[in-house]
């Protein structure tokens, strides 16, 4: 009941901000029928393009019709919200796993998983284990992934490099020793999309990682007194701050979009040398210029290490994919075996690879190899394979209310407005 009367209020609360400033909260509709059992999930993310073909598989195996439901991201996290709060779920949902879906189990409102998987083993052997843990929680397991692998990758133009005379940063100490390297050349050292303020947080949690280690973050998450206040963590961001004064950044980029194009346009037009952003950014330069990627200008790699860091090289942050979920309701085991025999089945996986995800799902190496962007695709889908630690991205992993102070005090300590003591004394004293 108490996780329940928390969840209430936590969807009551953003039900009011949502139409306080003028946003529709979108109550769940009466779907009328026993027999229809209901999915949700977000339109853009290619989900659309797969599930209902694999609902009509599941109305012929079982006889129940499969209602799909597609909304835009922000109207379908409220919608969410407000039908777990209500009771009036759908029988599967599409989430990022972290702390809104530790909120609904907290709830009683989600499925767990595990009792299927130890019946089926085969069912979570098919997963890369690095990808599961913002669905492994409370000893249960509460998704599966549904979506493509989504590290924090650093992407440079090779051209830019080569005429400069240098590699791709391996190490932090690398990285600053090439800042003047390409100033001097008059190139921009790292393009930074900082009109947005989420380009911020995957600076935040790579190097926080690398200095910290993921026990640093795991602290944040388990709410423990003093966990931002770490003084590994208040190094990290001592180093990003000395990163933006040394102007690897430029002055420009607080007005410099990432989400309208202009970070990687800087990059692919040769007046900046590299960029940090999500897997998606290979997609997304493919976009823009397939020609130009394909002549191989465009190179990637992981984000580097750091001198005495207390963080394996190999770990990664950023999405390690998105999932689907059950609810606990009279339905759930129909839910359940449709996230087991339609959403894990080997078509739903081959559709993912032809829309260009790299799955987190093992054995398809050879499927991989055989893909026209076999080079990025085996680089992404390996590092996720030997990754000791996913972490997931902090937006995600922490409720609402701490995310959103994350990417403001982030802005404030890119903008030189707060000291890297400051920004851990803020979050501190918000997250209590």
């Amino acid at each position: 009941m108490r996780g329940l009367r928390r969840l209430c209020a936590m969807g009551a609360a953003l039900a009011f901000a949502l139409t306080s400033t003028g946003c529709a909260v979108l109550l769940p509709p009466s779907e009328g029928s026993a027999d229809v059992v209901t999915t949700w999930a977000i339109s853009g993310g290619g989900e659309e393009e797969l599930m209902p073909a694999e609902g009509e598989k599941f109305q012929q195996r079982t006889g129940r019709r499969m209602q799909t439901q597609f909304f835009q991201n922000d109207p379908y996290k409220n919608k969410l919200w407000v039908s777990m709060g209500s009771g009036t779920p759908p029988d599967t949902f599409f989430g990022w796993g972290g702390g809104a879906l530790q909120a609904f189990i907290d709830a009683g409102k989600v499925a767990d998983l595990g009792p299927a998987m130890r019946e089926h083993p085969e069912w979570r052997q098919n997963f890369l284990p690095s990808v599961m843990s913002p669905v492994d929680i409370n000893g249960g397991t509460y998704g599966i992934p549904v979506g493509g692998i989504q590290p924090v990758l650093l992407y440079f133009n090779k051209d830019v490099f080569a005429r400069v005379g240098l590699q791709p940063p391996r190490t932090w100490g690398e990285l600053l020793d090439q800042i003047p390297r390409f100033q001097q050349a008059g190139v921009l050292p790292i393009a930074l999309g900082g009109a947005d303020s989420w380009t911020y947080l995957m600076w935040e949690e790579a190097i926080v990682d690398r200095v910290a280690g993921p026990e640093a973050f795991r602290d944040v998450v388990e709410g423990k007194p003093g966990a931002w206040l770490n003084p590994d963590i208040i190094k990290a961001n001592t180093m990003l701050q000395d990163l933006v004064r040394r102007g690897a950044f430029g002055n420009a980029f607080a007005s410099t979009s990432a989400e309208l194009g202009q970070q990687r346009t800087l990059v692919a037009g040769e007046r900046a040398a590299m960029m940090v952003h999500l897997g998606s950014g290979y997609s997304d330069l493919l976009g823009d210029d397939e020609k130009w990627v394909r002549e191989g200008h465009l190179g990637w790699a992981p984000f580097p290490a750091v001198e005495g860091g207390k963080g394996d090289p190999a770990n990664l942050v950023g999405n390690p994919t998105t999932f689907m979920s059950a609810t606990a309701g009279p339905d759930q085991r129909e839910a359940v075996e449709f996230l087991r025999q339609e959403l894990s089945s080997d078509a739903f996986t081959e559709g993912r690879l032809k829309r260009g995800d790299v799955p987190p799902v093992t054995g398809i190496e050879d499927q991989l190899r055989a893909s026209e962007d076999a080079d990025f695709m085996t680089f992404v889908y390996d590092l996720a394979k030997n990754a000791p630690h996913f972490q997931q991205s902090w937006d995600q992993a922490l409720p609402p209310g701490p995310a959103q102070n994350v990417l403001i005090n982030l802005q404030k300590l890119f903008l030189d407005q707060i000291s890297p003591e400051e920004f851990s004394q803020l979050m501190e004293e918000s997250s209590r």
